[in-house]
C-alpha cells in the first residue's frame, strides 16, 4: 500500500500540503482539472519554487477573487456533495470541514449549524482543502501518518481581532495529537492546516516500514525566524508489497459480505451510494437464493481496513440484515496516474494504469466525456470514441 507521512516540524497549513504533494509529483493539470468541478470561479492556482532556511520547497498560492460572502457548514456542503469529486476525497474534505466547525462552535460557544466560516470559508480555503484531499486521491495515497504538529507563539489577527496561538480552534483541532511548542513568533499551525491534517491522518505513531518513493517540501508565505517554514512529505510503499514505484501495488482489504432477503430493491441504489460514499473501494450485488430458498441479493464491499467502522455503521443501519460476514484478502492494483488529452471537441482526462513501469490501460473518464458532449452537442459515444483514439496514442 502507498502511504504518506508528514513531518510538520515548522506547522502545518493549507497551501503548505498543497505545496508538499506538488513537490512530490502531483501534477498541476490534474490538480486544477479535479477542482474545476466545484462550482467555484475565478480563482487560480499560483505554483513556485522558493528557498526557506536555505531549504528549497514548493510554494502554493491560490488567487481568487474578492468575496462578500461568508459561509456556514451547510454551504461548504452544498458545494463539495453534488461534485462529481470521488467519493473518498468529498468524505475526507467534508471530515475536514466537520472537524473545523465543531472546533470553531466549541470556541465560541455556539452550535454547529451557527457557526459562521470566515478566513476558513473563504474559496481560497476551500480549494486547499478539497485539493489537499485530492491531491492525496491522484497520487493514490491508502493511508497518511504524520509526526508530532510544532505551533507557534505569541498571537494573530484575524476577523474576530487579536487571537493567543495556537489560535483556539487550532488548539481544539489538535486535542488528543502530539503537539511540539515552539519559540517561533508566528502561527505555524492554521486551523486549516490542522483540519486536513487531523481527517487524513491514520496514526500518530511511527508508520509501518515502506519503501520511500519520493519526497517533497511545501513552503509556508513567510521565512520562519527560528526554523525553515516548510513542510515535510514522504510517499512511500510499505515493504510488504512491491516497493518498484512503477510496479503494480498488491495490498490486502477487507472484504464484507451479506445475504439479503428482504429489503425493498429501490433502496439499493441508495445503500450502495452510502457505502461508497463512507469509503468503500468498491460496491455490488448479485442474484442468490437465501437459506429458506427465497430469491435474494448478496451485498458484497470491498473497503480499507481504516473504513470498517464507517461502512458497517452504512450497511447496518441503511440495509436490513442483522449480520455480515467479514474477512481479509489480497488484491493487486495498477499504479495510477491521470492526463489530459486534446480531441477536437476539447481536453478530456484519461486514467493511466501500469504495470511493471508499462502502460498497460488508457481509459477516457467517462463522465468528461458527457460532459464535453452535452457542450458540442454530440452523441456521448462520439467523444469517446475520439478520446479513446487520442488515449491510444499515448501507448506509442
Amino acid at each position: 500500500m502507498k502511504i504518506a507521512v508528514f513531518n510538520p516540524c515548522s506547522g502545518i497549513s493549507g497551501n503548505m500540503i498543497l505545496g508538499a504533494l506538488l513537490d512530490n509529483g502531483l501534477v498541476l493539470e490534474d490538480l486544477i482539472s479535479g477542482l474545476r468541478v466545484l462550482p467555484l470561479s475565478g480563482w487560480d492556482i499560483v505554483v513556485s519554487k522558493v528557498i526557506r532556511g536555505g531549504l528549497q520547497g514548493t510554494h502554493v498560492e491560490v488567487v481568487i477573487p474578492h468575496e462578500h460572502v461568508h459561509r456556514h457548514l451547510s454551504d461548504i456542503k452544498n458545494i463539495i456533495e453534488p461534485s462529481s469529486l470521488a467519493p473518498w476525497v468529498k468524505k475526507m474534505a467534508l471530515r475536514a470541514f466537520t472537524r473545523l466547525a465543531e472546533a470553531e462552535a466549541k470556541a465560541h460557544g455556539t452550535g454547529l449549524d451557527e457557526v459562521h466560516f470566515h478566513e476558513v470559508g473563504a474559496m481560497d480555503a476551500i480549494i486547499d482543502v478539497v485539493g489537499s484531499c485530492l491531491g492525496m486521491h491522484l497520487l493514490g495515497v491508502g493511508a497518511v501518518y504524520s509526526g508530532a504538529v510544532a505551533v507557534g507563539t505569541g498571537t494573530v489577527s484575524c476577523a474576530h481581532g487579536i487571537m493567543p496561538l495556537p489560535a483556539p480552534a487550532t488548539s481544539r483541532l489538535l486535542e488528543g495529537v502530539p503537539v511540539v511548542p515552539t519559540s517561533e513568533p508566528s502561527e505555524l499551525t492554521t486551523p486549516t492546516g490542522a483540519a486536513v491534517l487531523t481527517a487524513l491522518v491514520e496514526s500518530w505513531d511511527a508508520p509501518p516500514a515502506y519503501a520511500g518513493i519520493s519526497s517533497g517540501m511545501g513552503a509556508g508565505t513567510r521565512e520562519g525566524k527560528t526554523r525553515a517554514n516548510l513542510l515535510q512529505l514522504v510517499i512511500g510503499s510499505t515493504v510488504a508489497e512491491e516497493s518498484d514505484s512503477g510496479g503494480n501495488t498488491g495490498n490486502c482489504c477487507t472484504r464484507i459480505e451479506a445475504v439479503i432477503d428482504d429489503l425493498d430493491p429501490r433502496i439499493w441504489p441508495v445503500l450502495n451510494e452510502k457505502i461508497l460514499q463512507a469509503g468503500a473501494l468498491d460496491c455490488y450485488a448479485r442474484n442468490c437464493l437465501g437459506k429458506k430458498g427465497r430469491p435474494a441479493m448478496e451485498l458484497v464491499v470491498h473497503l480499507p481496513e481504516n473504513a470498517r467502522d464507517d461502512v458497517l455503521e452504512v450497511v447496518f443501519a441503511h440495509s436490513s440484515t442483522l449480520g455480515v460476514r467479514v474477512s481479509t484478502e489480497e488484491r493487486a492494483v495498477l499504479r495510477r496516474e491521470f492526463k489530459q488529452v486534446s480531441t477536437r471537441y476539447g481536453d478530456v482526462a484519461v486514467k493511466l494504469g501500469y504495470y511493471m513501469n508499462k502502460l498497460v490501460s488508457a481509459e477516457p473518464e467517462f463522465e468528461e466525456c458527457v460532459t464535453l458532449a452535452a457542450a458540442v452537442a454530440l452523441p456521448v459515444k462520439v467523444v469517446l470514441q475520439e478520446a479513446r483514439g487520442r488515449a491510444a496514442e499515448l501507448f506509442e
